[in-house]
């Protein structure tokens, strides 16, 4: 009987390790809003070098037909549910989160010439039903 507890006190520990918070993407996106990112970008002010300083590198980079590059900073935080505690629960899985997505297009000159950043609800669901 003792090791039937143990061995169900040790799959609880390793799913809750294993069901903890996730985050992916640039982590100084993660306390910021649309409108604390438009205080501190300008555009026709703020230069890429500046922009690199405050928000690190951009996950990604691309360019225009026109020429222009395009930088890209994401950032999603995921919280798990208190149902995906439940021992032996394999059925459903589900994290619930918010994802941000800020998109600066730079003009000829490397300074800042459209922004916009959208926080949006998110959720992943994993599990044998879904």
């Amino acid at each position: 009987m003792k090791k039937l507890t143990l061995s169900t006190l040790v799959l609880v520990a390793a799913l809750s390790i294993l069901s903890g918070c996730s985050t992916i993407g640039n982590e100084s996106l993660s306390n910021e809003s649309p409108e604390s990112i438009g205080n501190k970008i300008h555009e026709g002010v703020t230069s890429k070098h500046q922009l690199i300083s405050m928000l690190g590198a951009p996950i990604e980079t691309t360019f225009t037909d026109g020429g222009l590059e395009v930088l890209t900073y994401k950032y999603k935080r995921l919280k798990p549910r208190a149902q995906n505690f439940i021992p032996y629960n394999i059925i459903s899985q589900v994290s619930d989160g918010k994802k941000k997505e800020l998109v600066i297009l730079l003009d000829e000159n490397l300074l800042v010439k459209k922004m916009v950043m959208n926080v949006t609800d998110t959720q992943k669901r994993w599990g044998v039903i879904e």
